[in-house]
């Protein structure tokens, strides 16, 4: 396999993983940029019943039923998790899920990386898990999920080193956004914050509540567009803010100020604080930052 996918003039420096020193396939090979790239990630291995289920039993949870979690995605390529097997009546392939991110992928104007920065966890004999769901209004499907239940929260121990792993991604997320036809579209960004405590690599859940989140808030994003379909302004708030029913807001009262972000790449940088209590548990520093380029 490894003959068959690299080229003769292929640099083996680059394909290499650094920790064990051999070839490693979610490498990419060649000029094509990993960035052109997403990658979909099943985490149902329940639902994969191809030869009476044997794979998925052998495999066990952390994969569709076939791919492993740690091998479905390509370094430096953006990433959706997605409850689907790999195949099947249930399957990823065919799924409404997969539908939404590919033609946002190949046909979106807008690619968004959220990265969530200024975090001071609290890491003596503590492990931190995040989780991450991403909903849009209209959309009968998360086009993203990832969840300590599917086997898969977030590493938020690797994620603060910017250690790119399986359950770690950096940066956190990255949305490709397709608001064509619509002039406001609505996003809706789930995080959920758990911490367990460690003593001599074993868990304890003396003191642990489940499955009450130390911090869980959801972030509303309306992004509104011209004429063009290009993004003309974006507001925001947190849930956990908001009074009454999220349907009944019109308006967003915070507005993303794009001019004093933009980059010498074209990129605008913008900060979206963390709301008061979630500062509480991760810093009063702590917010998301939202990477934003053109996208064709």
């Amino acid at each position: 396999m490894q003959e068959y996918m690299l080229p003769a003039t292929h640099d083996p420096a680059r394909e290499t993983d650094p920790k064990t020193g051999r070839w490693d396939p979610r490498r990419m090979v060649g000029s094509f940029p990993p960035s052109r790239i997403l990658s979909i990630v099943g985490t149902n291995s329940r639902d994969y019943s191809v030869a009476a289920g044997l794979s998925s039993a052998v495999m066990g949870v952390q994969n569709d039923g076939l791919v492993a979690i740690r091998n479905a995605y390509v370094y430096g390529g953006a990433r959706a998790y997605i409850h689907r097997s790999h195949s099947g009546r249930y399957g990823l392939v065919n799924s409404g899920e997969t539908y939404q991110n590919l033609s946002r992928f190949l046909f979106g104007g807008l690619r968004v990386e959220v990265a969530l920065h200024g975090v001071e966890l609290d890491r003596k004999d503590r492990i931190w898990q995040g989780e991450a769901r991403l909903d849009i209004r209209g959309v009968p499907a998360l086009i993203h999920e990832q969840t300590a239940d599917h086997y898969c929260p977030i590493d938020l121990n690797a994620t603060k080193k910017g250690i790119a792993g399986p359950l770690s991604p950096v940066p956190l997320m990255t949305i490709f956004l397709q608001p064509k036809n619509v002039r406001k579209c609505r996003y809706a960004l789930d995080l959920k914050v758990i911490s367990l405590k460690e003593t001599g690599g074993i868990h304890g859940f003396g003191a642990h509540l489940e499955p009450i989140a130390d911090w869980q808030d959801t972030l509303i994003v309306d992004v509104e567009v011209n004429d063009k379909g290009a993004a003309r302004s974006v507001t925001w708030e947190w849930n956990s803010t908001l009074a009454g029913r999220i349907a009944e807001q019109a308006e967003l009262p915070h507005q993303l100020d794009w001019a004093p972000g933009k980059s010498s790449e074209g990129q605008w940088q913008l900060p979206v604080p963390i709301a008061p209590m979630g500062q509480a548990v991760l810093g009063s520093d702590a917010h998301l930052q939202l990477s934003i380029g053109l996208w064709a």
